[in-house]
């Protein structure tokens, strides 16, 4: 007889059920969904790196030969050495075509993955870009020809075969802010097929892998002692954009996608507990029946852990299995643009066996604690409804005169209120959690919005931004700067650097501006323009971390082919820079030769300067203002995806614990509003009672969740390193946050009044004598 009441029981309390199940499901999609980011991007990189053997490190530098190889590759730590020479390319007959071509004697290092063909054998051969083939119709076994930049020197070779560069995963640069293989690819060649470029035996680029217990500062010491002034720069895999921009963009995401799904969680967490602990506490009178009948206390026990476990199973395996799609849809948004093989997302069966344990736990657990506390209690007095707790008085009713003055709703809803504290915190600290989640997603996606703006419509200010050549002269970027429509010039010189203190080393690089810039600023959000410090320079605030310095420290630089060292005071650290930054009067102190790369242009008619760009000769390459700002733009737009899927489920959330939580009140109230009933009170006087206290709870939990969405979200954005993000709380973010909010709650007291009608006026009243 058991079982089959077990069948009607769920019947009866099939909405509270499902409405506990959903929580579960929305709380493990969300876990498992994001977890699964970080795990399949790691992943899918991971195999990738391992197969091509992704160089840990790149060191570019000047007349490096056979014997620094032999140098490096004895250093300890380092196991595989790779040198090659790297140039520039183009089409022979379509100058805007242009390629990163590599000399490379072997492949052991950063191999090209191989759609079809095979990798150079010969220097009669070139490998190409499958994508880049593509668009231009080229095929395996075809001849192309291409031309050195800025050497003159025309390759006919022939295409040995297709494919993708680990290297190349997000193919940009100067002067393709914005990845287009079609028109900035990459090509591999024979290094003999570059020998009579900078002579046999002469490299531009080392390529090293390193075991994974090298520490960085180590190895950087002992390359410079090896290497000395050879060296220009040296890059690791996460700070080599190109080849790492995925890893990047869930390196930016990752704190997100860690603090969120674990405060959805908790606030799911909460919801489970408090609603299976209320479900099984309003069982008390079933409970009662079944001790009378004879039934032990473990069959009675499994029964009601049973509808704990019911709850387990429908909800997280659903939730589970929904999570891979969405870390599919998260991971195929921040991948665009990037160059990779086929690729597959899978579940996270960690993040599963986490969600599963919790989940678990927490209804099991609550189940088993409040079903073991009834079972002490004998038959009768589990057969009787819970006394209601004794009525005390408030601090209000000591108040007299303001007392008095108050309506019999508004007493009733005062005095019903402070009857049952544990129903009314949990149901404001339920709904201030929903709100600070709500609230946090659309502050995040406020903080990207103004850093996208601070991009797009702040920090670049020019018309044209155009790359200069390394050799251009003063004469030549003169000639530049007064080109006819030109209305204004800033230029820019970019430099790497060896930066020290006292136990510390590291390369970076060094950018010289103008004293005083406007037309591209260091710092987006900045107002109006820019002076640089007079006597020290600007760090970015990652690169002093790793330095162990602040304000007013000094640091010690040394530059390629110097061998003087400079000591410069860091007058400011900026989130926002990008290595160092110097003004162009305190690089003339130092006594430094000044040789631009960039130069930032404003013009009234755009077209016809570019026109004119072409015809320079020191002019690499040109790109608009519009061009560079809609590539940052379109990457952020790429990570805000996550955000908008943290709004609709948080908003879900949301509208499934205001409703368990309203409905559940109701169940507990049950017998108060029969009572009323009884007393000849009408059910449009019952519901005003009754659903403004509801809206009440719903107010205060949306005043408290304000204050802590704005903590929550103070503490998430300065945890972010990996982007420049300022907390930005904006009217709109708290009015939309409470608008759903409170738009859940009206919902729910909707389908709450029309319950009403449904008291058992009878059944509610039976009481203990």
């Amino acid at each position: 007889m058991i079982w089959k009441n077990f069948f009607r029981d769920l019947r009866r309390t099939a909405s509270r059920l499902i409405s506990v199940s959903i929580i579960t499901m929305i709380a493990v999609v969300v876990y498992t969904g994001l977890s699964g980011i970080i795990y399949n991007v790691d992943r899918i990189m991971g195999d990738y790196y391992d197969a091509q053997n992704v160089a840990d490190y790149w060191i570019s530098g000047s007349g490096l030969d056979q014997g620094d190889c032999r140098d490096l590759a004895a250093i300890q730590g380092i196991t595989g050495v790779q040198p090659r020479v790297v140039l520039d390319a183009e089409d022979r007959h379509d100058s805007d075509l242009t390629l990163t071509l590599y000399g490379v004697a072997d492949f052991s290092i950063n191999t090209p993955y191989v759609v079809e063909g095979s990798l150079p054998q010969n220097s009669r051969e070139i490998f190409l870009s499958d994508q880049y083939a593509d668009a231009h119709g080229l095929e395996v076994g075809d001849w192309y020809e291409i031309t050195l930049t800025g050497l003159g020197i025309h390759l006919r070779l022939q295409i040995c075969g297709i494919g993708k560069d680990p290297e190349c995963l997000y193919n940009i640069n100067a002067t393709n802010p914005s990845p287009d293989l079609s028109r900035f690819a990459f090509a591999y060649v024979d290094e003999e097929v570059l020998s009579g470029v900078l002579g046999a035996n002469q490299y531009t680029q080392i390529c090293i892998t390193t075991a994974d217990d090298v520490p960085a500062s180590a190895l950087r010491t002992a390359i410079d002692e090896v290497l000395g002034n050879k060296v220009v720069n040296i890059l690791a895999l996460k700070d080599n954009q190109p080849a790492y921009s995925l890893m990047e963009s869930k390196d930016n995401l990752a704190p997100i996608l860690t603090f969120f799904p674990t405060l959805f969680f908790l606030c799911a967490v909460l919801m489970m507990v408090s609603t299976m602990n209320r479900l099984i506490e309003n069982a008390r009178m079933d409970i009662g029946t079944f001790k009378a009948l004879g039934y032990d206390d473990r069959t009675i026990l499994i029964y009601y852990l049973l509808h704990a476990l019911l709850v387990v199973v429908v909800g997280f395996p659903i939730g589970a299995f929904l999570g891979k799609y969405i870390a599919a849809l998260i991971v195929w948004t921040i991948a665009t643009g990037c160059d990779l093989p086929a690729y597959t997302i899978v579940h996270d069966f960690a993040a599963w066996g986490r969600a599963a344990g919790l989940t678990a736990l927490c209804c099991l657990g609550s189940a088993w604690l409040v079903a073991r506390s009834l079972l002490k209690e004998s038959p009768a007095q589990c057969m009787r409804p819970k006394p209601p707790k004794n009525a005390k008085t408030v601090l209000l009713e000591r108040i007299g005169p303001l007392w008095r003055r108050l309506g019999f709703n508004t007493k009733y809803i005062i005095r019903n209120t402070f009857r049952n504290k544990v129903r009314m915190l949990t149901c404001i600290v339920g709904i201030a959690f929903c709100m600070a989640l709500v609230f946090m997603a659309f502050a995040i996606k406020d903080s990207m919005d103004a850093y996208s703006d601070a991009l797009a419509q702040n920090q670049n200010k020019y018309d044209v931004m155009a790359s200069l050549n390394s050799s251009v002269t003063e004469s030549q970027y003169t000639r530049l700067i007064n080109a006819p429509g030109v209305t204004g010039a800033e230029l820019e010189m970019t430099t790497a650097c060896w930066m020290y203190t006292d136990d510390q080393r590291v390369t970076s690089t060094l950018t010289v501006t103008e004293d005083t810039v406007s037309l591209h600023l260091y710092d987006p959000y900045a107002d109006g323009s820019l002076t640089l410090p007079e006597d020290g320079l600007v760090l970015e605030q990652l690169l002093a971390d790793e330095l162990g310095v602040e304000e007013g420290d000094f640091i010690t630089l040394r530059f390629t082919g110097d061998n003087h060292y400079y000591t410069l005071r860091v007058a400011e650290v900026n989130r926002c820079v990008s290595g160092a930054y110097v003004s162009r009067s305190l690089w003339r102190d130092l006594g430094k030769g000044y040789s631009p790369t960039t130069a930032y242009l404003t013009t009234g008619d755009a077209a016809a300067l570019e026109s004119e760009l072409d015809r320079y000769d020191f002019v690499d390459g040109w790109q608009s203002r519009e061009a560079v700002t809609a590539a940052a733009v379109e990457k952020m737009t790429n990570t805000s995806m996550v955000v908008y899927i943290l709004i609709v489920f948080g908003g879900g959330l949301a509208c499934i614990v205001i409703y368990n939580l309203g409905i559940m009140s109701f169940y507990e109230q049950i017998r108060s509003l029969a009572t009323l009933m009884v007393l000849g009170f009408f059910e449009k006087e019952i519901k005003k009672l009754q659903l403004s206290e509801n809206l009440i709870f719903a107010g205060a939990g949306i005043l408290c969740g304000i204050p802590l969405g704005i903590a929550l979200d103070r503490f998430l954005i300065l945890s972010i390193t990996a982007m420049p993000l300022e907390v930005v709380i904006t009217p709109m973010a708290i009015g939309l946050s409470c608008a759903v909010t409170m738009g859940f709650a009206l919902a729910v007291n909707g389908i709450i009044g029309r319950k009403m009608r449904e008291i058992d006026m009878l059944g509610a009243l039976k009481s203990v004598e």
